[in-house]
């Protein structure tokens, strides 16, 4: 306000002349120059000189691990720790019973939070994941469900980045992450809940098999826990339920919510789901935004480890996801382009061939793709058995790169698995009984451990690889000429 009068006076006095009888009228001394007094330098030195040591101080109180977290050290890490330390003290105190008191876990809950945040800044990763525990322990006990799953999801991460041993750090993050989707799922966040699960079911996977976990073209050679299966399985459920998946069939684990075990026991199998029980699934279908991109990564971790048909169920959820969107172009190319491989991996070419035709082909945007034309170069190359055109179909400088360097790496490493007859060729060091949906699919057929792949060469290349077939089943010609020769019929 003073600044708005003084500009006023300013712009009257300069268009109208000076008030006689105002201050501005009578004449202005010179300002006179003092020479500045040698207190004042000493002060702007002495300044200087503690913002100096100052800024060692903290140069020396701080240092920069690994992980990119700023931690403390010397003095400053000693007194944050005391601070930690009577912030535990208080939350203990504020969630035991009295005479006069009942246990307070919001204030128990603030409490262990600040300690978690202050043994963070000292680097002290099992103080800070035990006490984010207890937080999230007393935000569940007053309903701050998404807090506490955010305090659980942090545990968990530290749990991860510990030091722990393999089994231990396992069973934590497996638990973690479990209380954390019953959190998210509480808060009515169906996405994350989903989110958690499948993390709950990766973190099943850690440090097992260290002895045969070698990863051999895209492709590990140890089977998939089984545990992890069914997490991972039921959290692709969670965001997309089973009637809504067109391939349900190929789950290998658990039975969905929205089945009845009765009816299908009646039945006789598997029957389809009537309307009533489909409007329900669109109703439990996870909606928010990229939520497909999260179910892709069980995708990726099923094809890692061999899972074609546990990834196939996964593939489906995604599509589905997508068409419900209605606005999803390329992602629904991609995941149509994956579903379609997937079944080729599977060796069942009649499968991937109808649902090319029947639902890819009905989605406009899908026709003029790149990816259509990589699907339908693979089709054709496997239903006329000519190893030459597979070839080109998936050659990584050929007309198909663009489509190819757009999907996963482990998806093109499954491209590259594929064969004109049977299966894909597995790397796992178990091995797999055949697949009993499959139409081509044949166990003598299946490629043992370390045999060439089918040449590009064609003719005498496939001739070769039909006879490593026939002697795998036990067809060989030459050995039946030598023991006719060897019988003797006197």
């Amino acid at each position: 306000m003073a600044s708005y009068k003084r500009n006023a006076n300013d712009n009257r006095e300069s268009l109208f002349g000076p008030n006689p009888g105002s201050s501005s009228a009578a004449p202005k001394k010179p300002a006179s120059r003092t020479k500045p007094s040698a207190s004042i330098g000493a002060t702007s030195t002495t300044t200087t000189a503690s913002a100096a040591s100052t800024s060692q101080t903290n140069k020396t109180d701080t240092r920069r691990i690994k992980n990119g977290v700023r931690t403390l050290t010397g003095q400053a890490n000693i007194d944050k720790m005391k601070e930690a330390e009577e912030y535990r003290k208080k939350a203990k105190k504020a969630l035991q019973r009295t005479l006069f008191n009942s246990p307070d876990p919001i204030a128990g809950a603030m409490f262990y939070h600040r300690a978690a945040e202050a043994y963070k800044l000292c680097g002290e990763n099992r103080l800070e994941r035990l006490h984010r525990i207890a937080s999230g322990d007393c935000q569940m006990g007053h309903d701050a469900y998404a807090t506490a799953a955010s305090e659980y999801m942090r545990a968990a991460e530290l749990s991860e980045m510990s030091d722990e041993a393999a089994e231990r750090k396992r069973a934590e993050c497996t638990k973690l992450y479990a209380d954390a989707a019953k959190a998210w799922r509480e808060e009515n966040e169906m996405g994350r809940a989903g989110e958690c699960m499948l993390r709950s079911g990766f973190s099943l996977l850690i440090g097992r098999g260290d002895d045969n976990d070698i990863i051999l073209g895209g492709q590990r050679l140890a089977k998939m826990n089984k545990d992890a299966m069914v997490v991972i399985e039921a959290a692709v459920e969670n965001h997309v339920p089973d009637p809504l998946n067109r391939y349900r069939n190929f789950r290998q684990t658990g039975i969905s919510s929205f089945a009845d075990p009765d009816a299908e026991a009646e039945n006789g199998g598997p029957s389809e789901p009537d309307e009533a029980t489909l409007e329900l699934c669109r109703h439990h279908m996870v909606k928010t935004s990229f939520a497909h991109e999260t179910v892709n990564q069980a995708i990726q971790k099923f094809v890692e480890y061999g899972e074609y048909r546990s990834a196939l169920y996964a593939a489906g959820a995604v599509s589905a996801l997508l068409e419900s969107d209605g606005f999803s172009t390329i992602s629904l190319s991609r995941v149509y382009c994956v579903e379609t491989v997937l079944t080729l991996a599977l060796g069942d070419v009649v499968a991937a061939d109808k649902y090319f035709l029947a639902v890819h082909l009905q989605n406009n945007n899908y026709l003029s793709s790149r990816e259509c034309k990589l699907a339908e170069d693979l089709i054709r190359a496997i239903k006329m058995r000519n190893v030459d055109d597979l070839e080109i179909a998936r050659d990584s400088n050929g007309e198909n790169r663009a489509a190819l360097s757009n999907l996963d790496p482990k998806v093109r490493n499954a491209v590259a698995t594929l064969r004109i007859s049977g299966a894909a060729k597995s790397q796992t060091m178990k091995p797999t009984r055949a697949d009993p949906v499959t139409a081509s699919a044949n166990p003598a057929t299946a490629t043992p451990l370390g045999a060439a792949p089918p040449s590009s060469m064609g003719g005498q290349k496939l001739e070769n690889e039909l006879d490593d077939l026939m002697n795998n089943m036990g067809l060989d010609s030459d050995e039946e000429d030598e023991d006719e020769d060897d019988l003797d019929l006197r």
